[in-house]
């Protein structure tokens, strides 16, 4: 399965998870008070427990954001969905032992962890969906719009920690290599020959170099096609790009991605 796209790992989507779980928690149980949730609490201190509560909820998300937001990790829809579960639990987590210490219910803490999963899962089901899907929809309408943006084919390049390093033009970019921990983007400005080295990898950056055309023709390297001149083949039978710009090397094609490159040129 493909990765999520590049907008669940946005640092604003993070942002909304943090204000609309914990706003949508506390409207919620204030105003529909789910599963006798007020008997539960006590009507004297109910929204004084609700808001403490909902204390807990946003400083759990928060830190779970920031660990998801910082911390590089490949996942795709089945793994983010498990993220947010397991948001859910952690969060529930300290929701139950508020409760158990501070409440004093004459339970096991297990009980009060079940009925709080209860409270916090099914409650923060409903923005964690219409958050998800709202980003499914921002993303799709950017890849089908025709803003100034996307019709000038702008690339836009972020490091590992998701921050924009780089926006280019993508008939500028003439190949990316990968060194280790860093890729080197070389692309054309005025004329001349530029790089740029980014923290990342080959890996993070397939959905966006498809996007844009480019293509792998080795594991290190992916090729823009309209920059090639010619394919070589030296005496030892490895096969080569020669690109249409001066001072750059030869770019090594390897047999796997011959033919579709191949295919591009004729």
């Amino acid at each position: 399965m493909s990765e999520i796209p590049r907008i669940f790992r946005r640092f604003v989507p993070q942002l909304l998870h943090v204000i609309v779980l914990p706003i949508f928690f506390f409207t919620f149980m204030i105003v529909y008070r789910p599963f006798n949730i007020m008997d539960f609490l006590g009507k004297e201190w109910f929204g004084v427990h609700v808001a403490i509560m909902t204390g807990i909820v946003l400083v759990s998300v928060l830190v779970s954001r920031l660990l998801y937001y910082y911390v590089p990790m490949r996942l795709n829809y089945t793994l983010y969905f498990f993220w947010e579960v397991a948001e859910s639990v952690f969060t529930s987590f300290f929701v139950a032992l508020y409760i158990w210490l501070v409440l004093g219910k004459p339970m096991p803490y297990f009980e009060v962890l079940i009925l709080a999963i209860m409270y916090v899962f099914m409650t923060l089901v409903i923005p964690y969906a219409v958050i998800a899907l709202s980003m499914c929809i921002v993303e799709y309408r950017r890849r089908n719009s025709g803003d100034e943006d996307e019709s000038q084919h702008r690339m836009r390049f972020y490091d590992d920690k998701h921050n924009l390093k780089l926006v280019v033009q993508s008939d500028t970019i003439l190949y990316i290599e990968a060194d280790i921990n860093y890729v080197n983007i070389y692309y054309t400005e005025n004329g001349r020959v530029r790089s740029f080295i980014l923290r990342s990898s080959m890996k993070a950056l397939d959905e966006l170099c498809q996007d844009h055309g480019l293509i792998r023709c080795h594991r290190s390297f992916y090729i823009n096609p309209p920059h090639v001149k010619v394919l070589r083949k030296d005496r030892e039978g490895v096969i080569y790009a020669e690109l249409d710009a001066k001072d750059v090397r030869h770019i090594p094609v390897t047999k796997r991605y011959y033919e579709r490159l191949s295919e591009m040129l004729d």
